[in-house]
């Protein structure tokens, strides 16, 4: 930013509190680069825009609270994080995709240094006479960066089992059909026999269809580098994170009318081979996704 034309940097770059919907959120905007983190839904990113293009997937649910079934709830948003409890429908008795997204984040404050803007706060997954573990979050926004930073904190006594998946959706107009995706996949499966029949089209974006339902696929990824582009809207979004942190990437494609929507899930489980990890009294774990707009 050149602070000789710039008198008021809220012309370029801010972090405000505002509330939409109801809902009480952090409003961020870095250049062309725009991102709304919703406080009340465990500091997960509701949207995204990029040089006024929207970037994620809103589903007919919109922001809401959480009280109805996962159907009715689901609202996707950029980025859904699933955890610390369960993964999909893997866990019986838990919520799918598990509880941590409606729960309200604690202690969420926002920073800007050196032309980038911090959003940072914490969760906390807790149980009478049981587990007591906190996720500390931070965000890096720069022009046409968003970085998500997640430290997993075993408050806790014992040891205790925790699982993440995170849960980036991308929506209309950045997603369309001329849209090319560039996953580098070592290999894929798909999760159900509809996903089989379609696997040809595993990466292509097709049409809406006037049906109800889904496609789901198991990548293992020869480098952790997931590449969008809409050569249309000319902007391109590439995902970077480690595979040793996130071993499966699990694409969720829905070409359904009204529900049009794909995503991109690095995660450190499937689903048909559940597995939790194991964190230590005391002990840290990190986790990094950088996403680059372009």
């Amino acid at each position: 930013m050149e602070e000789r034309k710039c008198g008021n940097a809220s012309q370029v770059i801010f972090a405000k509190d505002v509330f939409i919907d109801g809902k009480s959120c952090v409003l961020v905007r870095n250049g062309a680069l725009e991102v709304l983190f919703n406080k009340d839904n465990a500091l997960d990113v509701s949207w995204v825009t990029f040089k006024g293009v929207n970037i994620s997937f809103l589903s007919k649910n919109g922001l809401n609270d959480g009280r109805r079934e996962f159907a009715g709830n689901f609202e996707g948003g950029f980025l859904y994080t699933c955890g610390m409890d369960n993964v999909s429908g893997c866990v019986e008795g838990k919520q799918i995709h598990g509880s941590m997204h409606y729960k309200g984040a604690e202690n969420v404050y926002s920073y800007i240094e050196s032309d980038a803007v911090y959003v940072c706060g914490e969760n906390h997954e807790s149980a009478l006479f049981g587990k007591n573990l906190r996720l500390k979050r931070k965000y890096c926004i720069t022009e046409n960066t968003l970085t998500f930073s997640d430290t997993v904190v075993n408050d806790g006594f014992s040891d205790t089992e925790y699982v993440l998946l995170y849960h980036v959706n991308y929506g209309y107009p950045f997603l369309d059909e001329c849209l090319k995706l560039d996953i580098p996949a070592k290999q894929s499966e798909p999760l159900t026999e509809i996903a089989k029949k379609r696997k040809s089209e595993m990466f292509k974006i097709t049409p809406p269809l006037d049906i109800n339902d889904e496609d789901v696929y198991y990548h293992t990824l020869s480098e952790g580098k997931v590449r969008l582009y809409n050569p249309e809207k000319e902007i391109e979004v590439s995902m970077l994170y480690d595979t040793a942190d996130f071993p499966v990437t699990i694409e969720w494609k829905s070409m359904t009318s009204g529900d049009y929507a794909l995503g991109i899930e690095p995660s450190l489980t499937r689903f048909d081979r559940f597995s939790m990890q194991t964190i230590k009294p005391k002990e840290s774990k990190n986790y990094k996704i950088k996403i680059i707009f372009k």
